[in-house]
């Protein structure tokens, strides 16, 4: 709340509260029926809420000028939170580039690895198992009953 805003407040509430007393005034000598004393409290109460109105207008201003200090100030922490964004994926890229892998592998093979791959001979092939299928007991026993290599199948219509 600025200071425009307080004054504004203030100035309407004690001026609307003054205001109050001629009124009352104005209602008294209207039941009396003098029209003099009527014009003159009249005449208070007009000033009262003309300057009423003056302050409501300070009121009006100070807040517009307030809306206007949080607007901008909402747009600097925008503008911040953006800027310090913008830092942070820098940051990320710049240590991702620094993390990737090259493109390309360099390998390099001593002189010592070089004369050892000379010098030793290929491993053999192992040639696969040939054997029969077998059947497995629920004990896990080899069974001894033949399993048909073939399937044979007859179709009848």
């Amino acid at each position: 709340m600025n200071v425009q805003m307080m004054e504004g407040l203030l100035g309407t509430s004690s001026n609307i509260t003054l205001a109050g007393t001629p009124m009352s005034v104005y209602r008294q000598a209207s039941a009396e029926g003098d029209t003099e004393k009527m014009k003159r409290a009249l005449g208070y109460t007009g000033e009262c809420t003309e300057k009423a109105a003056k302050y409501q207008e300070k009121l009006d201003e100070g807040m517009e000028a307030e809306a206007k200090e949080e607007r901008e100030k909402a747009k600097l922490e925008q503008e911040a939170a953006l800027e310090k964004r913008r830092e942070e994926h820098k940051h990320t890229e710049e240590n991702a580039e620094r993390d990737r892998p090259q493109e390309t592998d360099l390998v390099q093979i001593s002189q010592a690895a070089k004369a050892a791959l000379k010098n030793s001979q290929p491993p053999e092939a192992v040639e696969p198992v040939a054997s029969e299928p077998v059947i497995y007991t629920p004990a896990g026993e080899v069974s001894g009953a033949l399993v048909e290599a073939e399937a044979n199948l007859s179709f009848t219509a």
